[in-house]
């Protein structure tokens, strides 16, 4: 009976062993998952980051090229278009076409009163100069319009 108990023991602690063991690759298998997500949630933060950084840069660029556009059509207008036929001319909405021209003017404006105009954003080989206008003077930029000749 002892030599049974003894076998039955035996067969016991090597199913403990097993168990053990399984149960370590386990915790070991949950480890490397653990460390498998903190790598992907590392590598994806750093996407995250290149994104924003190239959205931001990209947003300058956008906003420097609009700039440029906006100082042709500036000049258009100086040589004689109307808003209309710049809007038409280039497929802007003539609402926000005379909204950028009043910004480019009153940023103008500010560009004129500063000693170096190349830092406030503008290149001093752009073209003639403009007289500037308040942002506020809405309806005398109207009445221009519409005494522009048409071309």
């Amino acid at each position: 009976m002892t030599a049974a108990r003894d076998r039955l023991d035996a067969d016991q602690e090597a199913r403990r062993r097993a168990e053990d063991d399984l149960l370590a690759q386990f915790a070991a298998a949950a480890v490397a998952a653990d460390d498998l997500v903190v790598e992907r949630d590392r590598r994806l933060a750093e996407l995250d980051r290149q994104r924003a950084e190239i959205e931001q840069s990209t947003e300058v660029e956008l906003r420097e090229v609009e700039h440029r556009q906006t100082a042709v059509l500036h000049q258009l207008q100086q040589l004689g278009r109307t808003v209309e036929q710049l809007a038409e001319l280039v497929d802007i909405p003539v609402k926000k076409l005379r909204h950028r021209l009043r910004q480019h003017r009153a940023s103008g404006s500010a560009a004129a009163t500063s000693p170096n105009p190349a830092a406030a954003g503008h290149s001093t080989t752009s073209g003639p100069a403009t007289p500037t206008e308040p942002e506020a003077a809405t309806s005398s930029d109207a009445s221009t319009e519409q005494t522009s000749v048409a071309v």
